[in-house]
């Protein structure tokens, strides 16, 4: 299929940028509006950490371990580095017995530039613990040594922790397990190729998982329980997901992938929306997914408002532009 312009940027009287992308909207057993390349799969990101953390629930780490709520919503995020995240990050591993140092995702300058810049201000080294994938990586920690695997080689494909993931995702997704292209994500675990409109089913299942079987409906149903509950520990308060799932009050997930990818599962209504942005611009998938759920009838752009981004700025906050979605 050929690529499809969905999100153009405008400056004063001339179209400035063009992103090409895909998107899907999965309800009820069938793709129901889609526009773009929705069968050429495309790497997940960390739009997989909801079915990814299946696999953490499944092993009864979170039981053995007495991982908190937040705990629990951290191994979903991508999370900005702040305080509370890293502090979420060593519990969890002190609970497990390990040091940080087991720890696989690297590490990088948090997320969101406020916490950068506190850091800076204040002196404070950042490491591991705040990695935004960190809260994932002690998740599947837990789970290898829940399952009496090895927990130092947790990230690699072969472990039973990944080999679950991979099943689940293809469980969710309607797809074969075989057909799923394994890459390396930037934390080092794998990275699991998914078509556009498989994501959208994922996402819809997971969201309303009745259909699945008892233990992983179950996990499931904990796991978005928890996204909602505590949605400043999936992502952080300037962000996109945090936003939109306080501002729709439990009524659906949401969770970023890098590389312009948008996850959205609406809870107990059997839909999932699947964006893809083809230059990775995380502002378009954003706003894409936006305007779908504006248009579905989801929220009202009242909401969200405050979320949705339509205006290109100048630094001094002068609006000079538009964004403009194209669905």
């Amino acid at each position: 299929m050929a690529h499809e312009i969905l999100v153009t940027l405008t400056r004063g009287n001339l179209e400035e940028s063009h992103h090409y992308g895909a998107y899907a909207v999965y309800k009820d057993g069938a793709v129901v509006r889609s526009r773009g390349d929705i069968a050429t799969p495309y790497y997940m990101r960390s739009a997989a950490k909801p079915i990814q953390a299946l696999a953490v629930v499944e092993s009864g780490a979170p039981d053995r371990f007495e991982f908190t709520d937040k705990e629990l919503a951290l191994v979903v995020g991508s999370h900005n580095g702040a305080p509370r995240h890293a502090r979420a990050a060593k519990s969890m591993l002190r609970k497990i017995g390990v040091g940080d140092e087991l720890l696989r995702c690297g590490g990088h300058r948090p997320l969101s530039p406020a916490v950068y810049e506190d850091y800076v201000r204040r002196g404070i080294t950042y490491g591991r613990l705040e990695d935004n994938c960190s809260g994932k990586h002690a998740g599947m920690i837990g789970a290898a040594k829940a399952l009496d695997a090895d927990p130092a080689t947790y990230h690699m494909p072969e472990h039973p922790v990944q080999q679950q993931n991979r099943a689940n995702i293809a469980l969710l997704a309607g797809i074969d397990s075989e057909d799923i292209p394994i890459g390396v994500d930037g934390c080092g675990v794998p990275a699991f190729g998914v078509p556009v409109a498989a994501v959208a089913r994922a996402a819809a299942v997971f969201a309303s998982p009745d259909e699945l079987p008892g233990g992983i409906a179950m996990a499931a149903r904990r796991i978005a329980d928890v996204m909602c509950a505590h949605p400043d520990m999936v992502a952080g308060e300037d962000r996109f997901d945090t936003r939109i799932m306080r501002a729709t009050e439990g009524r659906l997930i949401s969770k970023e992938g890098a590389e312009g990818v948008q996850f959205i599962g609406l809870r107990g209504q059997h839909t999932g929306i699947a964006v893809k942005i083809h230059d990775g611009a995380a502002r378009a998938a954003k706003a894409v997914a936006a305007a779908l759920l504006v248009d579905l009838g989801i929220v009202t752009l009242q909401e969200i408002s405050h979320i949705y981004p339509r205006e290109v700025y100048s630094r001094e906050g002068a609006v000079v532009g538009e964004i403009k979605v194209r669905l």
